[in-house]
């Protein structure tokens, strides 16, 4: 705090050595003068105004007494001065003061013609250097005295101090002391309730103690004995004031704007991390290792350029180990700059867990993406190599089609007036028959169908005479006669005569190949089905597994904004790891129920953010089938726009309410509305600009981007988000 701030400038008479006492005491404005003559000589009586018992002065060699009076004339209309300074060229000689003037009149003294150089004594000063306001109250109670002289290296005056000088720059230093509290109290939010109390019971004590001290400044103007009295209350004030500043652990510096050390505090010399105690009066630059000095120095230099508050981070090699720092540096007084050092080696420990911890999480996930890719990749394959074989028989089949007498097809024609069937020698040599080996009764025919087809080939025939059925064409075994049966595709085309049902041809082709083949494909498919169920269970369980680990690892993080970040990490990947565990109990492996995904989601953040608060989720959801790549997506946009209302929407509510809105605009474009009556999100939040936005609505304009998607914001009441998308077929 500049000098300025403890010394009287403008309410003090500076005279030189050769003027005389009464002058001086006329410029006071304190008494007047009166000349009385007797036989002896003349004899002069001073009375003085701020004495409120009679004063009596013995005149030499005389019993008489005089009665000194109050002048209430034009000298009691001045302006009441308590102290006088003696000067010549800028260095003081003396401070005549009240006190001065009533010794010299009890001592009975003719003051006429009398000089100040004659009765002025050495007055109690001391240099700008060794200003400090304990040595400054030791000196006011060792001499008796309330004014002392601030002089500088050539004893050129800079100041007179006063208990009331001190006190109002006492005041000043603690405002800005306060202040810094107040921004220092900000910061530790998690101590903000006892803080608070704290900081309210500072403040009553603080005011009481700021009209005490007012009280005193309004007794010491009273007179002399009520200013020991304000003395005292005057150092306890200060000693009050600098065990406020013991109660915190942080270091204090405060420097000249040069860098110059003027004063500190710590605990314990240890907690400068200094190997000597003498540092008052060295640069702050000088005091630590080069690396550090220099940031020290570029900071300094910045505070003066800038007069805004820096902040610089730096390291120290300890005996109990690498110990990380924290020094702010702000603008004090003119000329002066504070620093407060923190130890911020915890939180540096825990932002480096966190950051080792999110290396991990990224590895383990890129780790399982791969294996996903790979069997992905597989199945792909698998499916390829399944059309081409379908494929295949199409083509099979078209040919056979197309060389009846070539291949294996039999055809035959059913005569349904006479129930006598023509059967072509192909087909009767498919079953192992000559020519005249089968008859030709449709009874008969029927015998060499397989028992269990039978009854399905009766019924097919039924229904294609009596027009349900747009064609006969089924798939039945026949059996050979070496015993086993051969798969055959019976397909007939009904003619009529005169409109009624006469005859029906048709043909048998041999698909025994066929049908080992789609019992291989089928029993293949079943394996893969099994495995791809397999992949999804194992994904979720991963998944879970990430999801325990980020809460487990939760459990030992103390700073709340990290534990903030811990837990919607969790929420993501357990969003996640529902879509697979719907997908492993979904009998489609390609698309999974969203509507019944969204009440389990939207149930797991129930218990996560709005368990301990009157908050309620409203679900107008349609039934839609979705395909993973957009149920991913659409899953984190939901639990991102969910949890960020529970966060931040009912900040000074118990109370609110969340609106989840999805259904299907038309075949494979949808809509998904999520809105709440909450506090809303400010404009700069709203925007287009990276900086403005927080990580989960970046996310959440990312995955909209991702399925191709518009988005709007409406904040009018509260927040609603609404998104519309396009499936893909």
């Amino acid at each position: 705090m500049l000098l300025l701030d403890y010394t009287i400038q403008d309410s003090i008479l500076t005279v030189s050595p050769n003027i005389s006492v009464m002058q001086i005491i006329a410029f006071m404005g304190q008494v007047k003068q009166e000349i009385f003559v007797d036989e002896v000589g003349i004899t002069t009586v001073i009375a003085l105004k701020c004495l409120t018992v009679p004063v009596s002065f013995s005149k030499v060699g005389c019993e008489q007494n005089y009665e000194p009076q109050c002048n209430t004339g034009s000298v009691g209309r001045k302006l009441l001065r308590d102290c006088v300074l003696v000067m010549e060229k800028s260095q003081l000689f003396s401070i005549f003061t009240l006190e001065d003037v009533v010794c010299l009149v009890a001592s009975g003294m003719n003051l006429v013609g009398v000089k100040i150089r004659e009765v002025m004594r050495e007055p109690v000063r001391t240099s700008i250097q060794d200003f400090d306001v304990s040595t400054i109250f030791s000196l006011m109670s060792q001499h008796g005295i309330r004014h002392i002289a601030i002089v500088d290296d050539q004893g050129s005056l800079l100041g007179i101090v006063t208990p009331e000088s001190i006190a109002k720059g006492l005041h000043s230093e603690y405002l800005k002391t306060k202040d810094q509290l107040q921004q220092e109290l900000a910061e530790r939010s998690s101590l903000e309730l006892v803080l608070k109390t704290t900081s309210e019971q500072l403040e009553k004590q603080i005011t009481e103690r700021t009209q005490e001290l007012v009280k005193a400044n309004k007794l010491l103007q009273r007179g002399i004995c009520d200013r020991i009295v304000t003395e005292a209350q005057l150092l306890q004030t200060t000693s009050e004031l600098q065990e406020l500043f013991q109660a915190f652990p942080d270091k204090y510096f405060r420097l000249k704007k040069d860098g110059i050390i003027l004063s500190y505090y710590a605990r314990e010399i240890s907690n400068f991390y200094l190997k000597s105690e003498n540092i008052l009066g060295k640069k702050m630059q000088d005091i630590w290792p080069l690396d550090i000095a220099k940031q020290f120095q570029q900071a300094i230099l910045q505070v003066t350029y800038t007069n805004s508050l820096i902040a610089i981070e730096y390291s120290l090699s300890l005996t109990s180990g690498i110990k990380s720092f924290e020094a702010r540096l702000f603008p004090s007084i003119p000329n002066q700059i504070i620093v407060i050092i923190r130890d911020i080696t915890e939180r540096k420990q825990a932002q480096e867990a966190l950051q080792k911890a999110k290396n991990e999480l990224e590895v383990r996930v890129e780790e399982r993406t791969w294996e996903l890719k790979n069997t992905n990749d597989r199945l792909r394959q698998e499916i390829v190599e399944r059309k081409r074989i379908e494929q295949a028989l199409r083509i099979s089949e078209e040919r056979c089609v197309r060389a009846i007498n070539a291949g294996k097809v039999g055809i035959w024609e059913w005569n349904i007036q006479t129930n006598e069937i023509y059967i072509h020698p192909n087909l009767k040599g498919m079953l192992g028959y000559n020519n005249d080996e089968i008859s030709q009764n449709f009874d008969d025919w029927l015998m060499f169908i397989h028992p269990h087809d039978i009854e399905a080939v009766k019924a097919e025939f039924n229904a294609y005479l009596k027009g349900l059925i747009p064609k006969y064409e089924i798939e039945h075994r026949m059996i050979h006669k070496d015993g086993y049966y051969i798969w055959f595709l019976a397909r007939g085309i009904l003619r009529h005569v005169n409109k009624k049902p006469c005859f029906m041809a048709g043909s048998n082709t041999d698909i025994t190949a066929r049908k080992q083949a789609d019992n291989q494909i089928k029993s293949s498919l079943k394996e893969k089905e099994v495995l791809l169920k397999e992949i999804h269970h194992r994904v979720k369980n991963n998944l879970q597994i990430i999801s325990s680990l980020l809460r487990l690892q939760s459990g030992y993080i103390k700073d709340e904004q990290a534990f903030d970040i811990f837990k919607d990490s969790q929420n993501r990947v357990r969003a996640m790891a529902m879509i697979h565990e719907n997908l492993y109990q979904s009998h489609d492996l390609a698309r999974i129920e969203f509507s019944e995904y969204i009440h389990n989601l939207s149930n797991n953040l129930m218990r996560c953010y709005g368990s301990q608060r009157n908050i309620s989720i409203n679900l107008n959801i349609d039934k839609a089938l979705l395909r993973i790549d957009t149920a991913i997506p659409c899953g984190l946009i939901i639990n991102e726009l969910i949890s960020n209302s529970m966060k931040h929407a009912f900040v000074n509510s118990e109370y609110g309410e969340i609106f989840v809105d999805f259904f299907m605009i038309r075949k494979g474009e949808y809509s998904l509305n999520v809105s709440d009556n909450g506090v809303g999100i400010t404009s700069e939040t709203n925007s287009n600009s990276p900086t403005n936005q927080s990580l989960g609505l970046e996310l959440v304009r990312e995955l909209v981007e991702q399925l191709e998607g518009k988005i709007i914001f409406n904040t009018n009441l509260g927040t609603s988000v609404q998104i519309t998308f396009i499936e893909e077929n």
